[in-house]
C-alpha cells in the first residue's frame, strides 16, 4: 500500500468517525454536537464492505464534554447511519456531562458497547458507573441514556464479583447561615420584674 492510498484510508476512517460521533450526540450536552471532534490513535482502518472503522492503540476521542479512551474502538455504520460503537481496554473509559447543571457521569469496564438507536450504553466485565459521588459496580451494567436509568447485574462466583455493589452518598445537611460581616447579632431581651403596688415593699405580704 503506497503512502497516498494509506493517507486516503486514514482520512476516510476519520471522516466516518466524525459522522458517527455527530449522530451519537445523545451521549453529550446539546452544545457538544457543535464542538470539534478530536481523534487520536496509533492506527485506523476503514472496511467499506462491513461498514466499520477500527481505531487501535491508545485511542482518545473527544467532543465537547464527551471523552472516550480505550485500546480499541470500532464504529459500525449502515450507510450514513451509525448503529453501534464498541470500545475495549484495560479498562475502557467514558465520561460525559448529561446536563449543564449535573456532574459528569464516569463509566469504565473492559468492554463498552453503545447502541446508538436505542441510546443504551452497556458495560461488561469490571464495570462501574459513578456520578456525584455515588457508584454502582457489577459485571454488567446497562445505562439507559434517554431514561437516565441504570441496571446492574452480578457475575458468577468464579468471576470474583458475585454481588452488585452500590455506594450512595448522603445529601449535604443544610447549615444555618452565618451572619454577614458587620452585622451585629441581636441579644435576647431580658424580662423585667413586675412593678410593685405603691406603698408595698418587695418581699412583704399584702395587708
Amino acid at each position: 500500500m503506497n503512502a497516498r492510498h494509506a493517507a486516503r484510508r486514514l482520512a476516510a476512517a476519520t471522516a466516518a468517525a466524525c459522522v458517527a460521533l455527530g449522530a451519537a450526540g445523545a451521549l453529550a450536552l446539546p452544545d457538544d454536537r457543535n464542538q470539534p471532534i478530536y481523534i487520536q490513535s496509533d492506527r485506523a482502518e476503514r472496511d467499506e464492505r462491513k461498514g466499520t472503522t477500527v481505531y487501535t492503540g491508545d485511542v482518545e476521542i473527544d467532543q465537547g464534554s464527551l471523552h472516550i479512551s480505550a485500546d480499541r474502538v470500532t464504529i459500525a455504520m449502515d450507510g450514513n447511519q451509525v448503529n453501534r460503537i464498541d470500545a475495549s481496554g484495560k479498562p475502557a473509559k467514558l465520561h460525559q456531562k448529561p446536563a449543564v447543571d449535573r456532574e459528569p457521569v464516569y463509566a469504565r469496564a473492559l468492554t463498552l458497547q453503545y447502541d446508538v438507536q436505542r441510546e443504551v450504553l452497556t458495560l461488561i466485565e469490571q464495570a462501574s458507573v459513578t456520578q456525584e459521588g455515588s457508584t454502582v459496580k457489577g459485571e454488567r451494567i446497562d445505562y439507559f441514556m434517554r431514561e437516565q436509568r441504570v441496571k446492574a447485574s452480578a457475575g458468577s462466583a468464579s468471576s470474583g464479583s458475585s454481588r452488585v455493589q452500590m455506594v450512595i452518598q448522603p445529601r449535604h445537611a443544610q447549615t444555618r447561615p452565618e451572619p454577614q460581616a458587620g452585622t451585629a447579632t441581636p441579644e435576647p431581651q431580658r424580662q423585667q420584674p413586675p412593678e410593685q403596688p405603691p406603698g408595698q415593699e418587695a418581699g412583704s405580704d399584702a395587708p
